[in-house]
């Protein structure tokens, strides 16, 4: 069993330190600017509202807590997409929407600078220097296809899926069953963030498990039980929980048949080969220069998986490194290989023998994006980079004397680390904007009207002052029940409409006047109520429809 190098606290420390300040360093704009979004930001308003539900739901009902108040009469909601679990704690901090946007923000700087710790430490525990460390940390953290997630916090969450992979190393080495356990915790966390990334890493350490059996069979190495115990608890663990959370998801499909992603929608969704050549537009450096090659896309916002130049260039040279033995370098290889070709989806050979497969197993039917696959592929990236910044910082020191390999061992590898960060720079896209707040009525269960996504997500986000129940949601998928709604409402507010709200149950009808230009309910403010169950009222641009429980047009109102 090779023996870890040594972690001190203290170089653990300056790791998070620098974690951070490179977090903020990389997006200025938005740490300076913590109560404000980016102006295309309906995921990041969604998501803020995820935590703050799980946060609420957590400290009042804990049993239900998948039951949220949005696509009401609808059970299960928060499993209408990646549930963000593992940030809950973060909701019990503040309360309202001015604190859900601050709270989102400082977890968007969270995922990169937990990112950038977790990989480092896992290229140190594979033999990298601290300076080189920090080069693959950055590398995985700062990548510039992760700029095209900059709004999907369960895609950048992905520091446990490096955690979890450093943790059983070293425990496994050291034949510490604390820190396998954790290592096994680090991965239950990553599923508790979603099953975006949960999957990957579930998967991952079944794959390497089976590895691992098939070489203790060969070899029969003495392990002892401590270790093999906690294992066993461990995997006991991530099983269970995986299994608890899955359920309200397999709820959600069996009442929500078209969460299953067809072969036909994963394929529109696969990136094909270019996609490897191609950055995000935010990109400073590639973005505009791949402009083209992004338009010929069918799906350019997940398609454009360039994980940089300098990144590339290390980790060849990580495939000649020392520090890595050759076993490692070839795990490595392959894992970029495999992962980047499981990433391509359908449009590698058609996806019989590589995604096709995985498609088929379970979990992965509701997955319409494979291109996130490449999560694994950019870890399996960064450690070859760190490896490569090992071997040309050490190539540096050999070729200097005294005090100047002193200075080489720590210039160069800032000089590379510098060199990824400006390739990874990017802006966010769209101005930085503080989203409107407003305070939606007390009475529930309200219909906002008008209904579309995203409108929809802001009277959603807006919820988040008590979280009265809406009809109205944003999600993975829209049910059928909105969808169906949108187009029966259209006359709102009259005999028709009045009735089908009253026979569904809500009881306040929120039309938001701004918002209804160019839409059916332009005007609607105007139209006639008399004779409809109902009273109507104003408040600043919302008019206020609050239906008579029971009651049938023509009863009077």
């Amino acid at each position: 069993m090779e023996l870890s190098p040594p972690v001190g606290r203290r170089p653990v420390a300056l790791l998070v330190l620098a974690g951070c300040a490179l977090a903020v360093a990389m997006n200025p704009l938005l740490a300076a600017n913590l109560d404000r979004l980016p102006g295309d930001s309906a995921d990041r308003m969604f998501q803020a509202w995820q935590v703050a539900w799980n946060g609420y739901a957590l400290l009042h009902q804990p049993l239900d807590l998948f039951d949220s108040n949005i696509y009401w009469p609808f059970e299960n909601t928060v499993a209408f997409s990646d549930a963000l679990l593992g940030f809950t704690p973060a909701g019990f901090i503040g309360a309202g929407t001015e604190a859900a946007l601050i709270r989102y923000n400082l977890l968007f700087l969270f995922t990169y600078a937990s990112a950038f710790v977790a990989a480092a430490l896992l290229a140190r525990e594979l033999g990298a220097g601290w300076p080189a460390a920090v080069v693959a940390g950055a590398a995985f953290a700062f990548a510039p296809w992760r700029l095209a997630h900059h709004n999907h916090l369960h895609v950048l969450a992905s520091a446990p899926l490096a955690l979890s992979l450093f943790l059983l190393l070293r425990g496994y080495r050291r034949r510490r069953p604390g820190l396998v356990l954790s290592g096994f915790l680090a991965a239950t966390w990553q599923v508790s963030l979603g099953f975006t990334l949960g999957l990957q890493v579930a998967y991952l350490l079944a794959l390497l498990g089976a590895l691992w059996g098939v070489y203790w069979w060969r070899k029969r190495p003495e392990v002892p039980r401590r270790v093999v115990a906690a294992t066993a608890a461990g995997a006991l663990i991530l099983v269970a929980w995986s299994g608890l959370q899955a359920f309200p998801y397999l709820k959600v499909v069996e009442e929500h048949p078209q969460v299953r992603r067809s072969v036909d929608t994963v394929r529109f969704y696969s990136p094909p080969a270019a996609s490897f050549l191609t950055a995000p537009p935010e990109n400073l450096i590639w973005g505009d220069a791949t402009g083209a090659r992004r338009e010929r896309m069918a799906w350019a916002p997940e398609m454009a998986l360039f994980p940089g130049l300098t990144i590339v260039a290390l980790a060849l040279a990580g495939l000649g490194a020392s520090t890595l033995s050759r076993r490692w370098r070839l795990g490595l290889a392959a894992a970029v290989v495999g992962s980047a070709v499981l990433a391509m989806g359908y449009s590698f050979l058609g996806g019989s023998l590589t995604y096709g497969l995985l498609h088929k197993l379970p979990g992965w039917a509701s997955v319409r994006t494979p291109g996130r696959l490449f999560t694994v592929t950019s870890l399996a990236l960064a450690l070859l980079a760190g490896a490569g910044a090992h071997r040309l910082t050490s190539a540096a020191v050999r070729r200097a004397a005294g005090t100047g390999g002193r200075i080489a061992a720590l210039v160069v590898p800032a000089l590379l680390t510098v060199a990824l960060l400006v390739e990874g720079f990017g802006s966010p896209a769209g101005e930085l904007v503080r989203p409107e707040l407003r305070r939606l009525p007390d009475s529930e269960p309200q219909m906002h009207l008008p209904s579309e996504d995203f409108d929809d997500v802001r009277y959603l986000f807006w919820s988040i002052d008590g979280f009265p129940e809406i009809v109205n949601g944003y999600s993975g998928f829209t049910p059928e029940l909105q969808l169906s709604l949108r187009q029966e409402l259209a006359g709102f507010p009259d005999e028709a409409t009045v009735q089908r709200l009253s026979d569904l149950g809500v009881r306040t009808v929120v039309v938001h006047n701004d918002r209804t230009g160019g839409t059916p309910w332009a005007g609607a403010d105007d139209r006639p109520v008399d004779g409809l169950p109902l009273e109507r009222s104003e408040r600043g641009p919302m008019t206020i429809y609050e239906l008579e429980p029971g009651g049938n047009p023509g009863d009077g109102g």
